[in-house]
């Protein structure tokens, strides 16, 4: 990759760029402010009453040791998907070292200065906001320093929640194996680490310095931080207040190419031919999330799979014909979600057990009960959730009886990596990918059908569509448009030829004059 290419790279994607910086500012800052808010006066409070001392810090240290992913999981449920849950996890992270540096800062005043501040007759409240306070505060900045560098790195994994920021790069990056989208979101992230670190080094040098009382050093660093401030508010005015007027709709994808894709097609539509505020939540995550958010009525429209929706939304477990499923479906997410399917979209994109084509020649595989002589030696790779998913780990031991040797759970891009170089031998694959023909894999036949049929199709909320009927009607010429090679071609065109999601999405539009 050469310079001029990263550039221009760069340049292509600029307005995207600003966007997701100044919603990964959005995050941090106001976590930020709620932690100091939060953080301080506890660290004050355990500083003068010891009895809390011990419960706070423990409270603190518990919060530190969940992983950043769970802790944004549980807070789902109370707040839904977006900024909310993200501000209130980076907020808790960011408590342990505010309470511990405010109240290390109190404790390492001057026995002399409060003898002197006695001495003057000051009450305590006075001594508190007149000497000890102004005396931490380099000490309760640092604090505020290492907490902010915490928050910009867990920030970026807040795109797993459709709270937008620099992780979105980052995250598309790793679904779609394509390291200038990581980059885009990674250098950025860090380039940002460093100014904030240095802004609140700076403040806290100049704090610590005794000319610090001055009025003139004061006022600078008061200037300083009513910019921030001002430029975060403008941002959020602008965000909130300016597109006030449009209609909201919120167009959501889980974590892969063929999502991306279809998502695309979804909000370059309605943007063409209505007058919609279209939000993209890419990467939202797994089907779980998206289904509660469509019931909190967060998510308005995403694409999905019958199969998934019978099997993990509905647990079912029969196998029906691919149209009994689409009508199952259809049926029971209308009575049950106020969620309506559109007619499918023309292609199946059920999973499968692949291997590298050598492999299967060596041990004569054909189908997935072939690989029962050899399972104990067999590594699968596989998408996250394989474990625990009805048509994954469990259905093929349920069904074909089959244990392998060991099960590696990454991400889709990555499993065909590690297939290609042979750190596994079997890979969990959608049929319509493009790499199973670039990688040269063999996909093994479903003799005991397992997999259920997973037509896709495209949902929306009723209620949106009760508002808005002409949604149904934009993308209704979608419906049996996109055969299974149609779809396998584009994805190669993302994964192998990096072209982006919304070229390929678009191209498809106009050749099909729906655009």
């Amino acid at each position: 990759m050469s310079d001029m290419s990263l550039i221009h790279y760069v340049a292509a994607h600029s307005v995207e760029l600003l966007e997701k910086t100044y919603q990964q500012c959005y995050l941090v800052g106001f976590s930020m402010l709620f932690a100091i808010v939060i953080g301080v006066p506890f660290g004050i409070g355990i500083a003068y009453f010891k009895r809390i001392r011990g419960p706070v810090l423990w409270f603190a240290n518990i919060l530190q040791t969940i992983p950043s992913l769970a802790l944004l999981t549980f807070l789902l449920p109370v707040f839904g998907i977006g900024a909310k849950p993200a501000i209130t996890a980076l907020a808790l992270y960011a408590l342990l070292p505010i309470i511990r540096s405010t109240y290390t800062g109190i404790q390492s005043v001057p026995e002399a200065s409060l003898n002197a501040a006695r001495g003057l007759g000051f009450t305590r409240w006075q001594r508190m906001w007149l000497v000890e306070l102004p005396l931490a505060l380099p000490i309760i900045i640092s604090g505020v320093r290492i907490a902010t560098a915490i928050s910009v790195g867990i920030a970026t994994l807040a795109a797993f929640i459709g709270a937008g920021g620099l992780g979105d790069f980052i995250n598309q990056g790793l679904a779609l194996n394509n390291m200038r989208l990581v980059m885009l979101g990674a250098i950025p992230a860090a380039i940002m680490a460093l100014v904030l670190d240095f802004m609140l080094g700076y403040i806290e040098k100049k704090l610590s310095m005794r000319r610090v009382a001055k009025p003139t050093r004061r006022r600078n660093i008061i200037m300083i931080m009513t910019c921030v401030l001002l430029i975060a508010f403008a941002g959020f005015a602008y965000s909130h207040w300016f597109t006030k007027h449009k209609t909201r709709i919120v167009v959501a994808t889980k974590q892969f190419t063929e999502q991306f894709i279809i998502g695309q097609m979804i909000s370059q539509l309605l943007a063409a031919k209505t007058n919609f505020d279209v939000v993209e939540k890419p990467n939202l995550g797994t089907t779980a999330i998206i289904t509660q958010a469509m019931k909190r009525g967060e998510v308005d429209i995403y694409p999905e799979y019958t199969g998934t929706a019978y099997l993990l939304v509905l647990h079912k477990k029969k196998i029906l014909t691919p149209k009994a499923t689409y009508d199952f479906v259809k049926k029971a997410y209308a009575q049950r979600y106020g969620i309506q399917w559109l007619k499918p979209l023309g292609f199946d994109n059920t999973q499968a057990l692949a291997v590298r084509q050598a492999f299967a020649n060596a041990y004569q595989l054909k189908t997935i009960s072939n690989l029962l002589p050899i399972e104990s030696q067999l590594v699968i790779g596989a998408p996250p959730g394989f474990i625990g998913r009805p048509d994954g780990y469990i259905g093929l031991k349920r069904v074909y009886h089959l244990h392998f040797g060991a099960v590696r759970e990454m991400y889709p891009s990555i499993i065909y990596k590690a297939i290609v170089h042979k750190k596994v031998n079997v890979a969990m694959v959608y049929t319509t990918d493009g790499r199973i023909t670039a990688d040269h894999l063999l996909v093994l036949k479903d003799n005991k059908h397992l997999f259920p049929p997973y037509d896709a199709a495209i949902l929306v909320r009723k209620a949106t569509l009760k508002a808005h009927p002409q949604i149904a009607k934009i993308l209704a010429p979608l419906a049996g448009l996109i055969t299974n090679k149609i779809m396998q071609t584009m994805n190669y065109d993302v994964d192998i030829k990096k072209q982006s999601p919304a070229y390929v999405a678009k191209e498809f539009l106009k050749q099909h004059h729906l655009i």
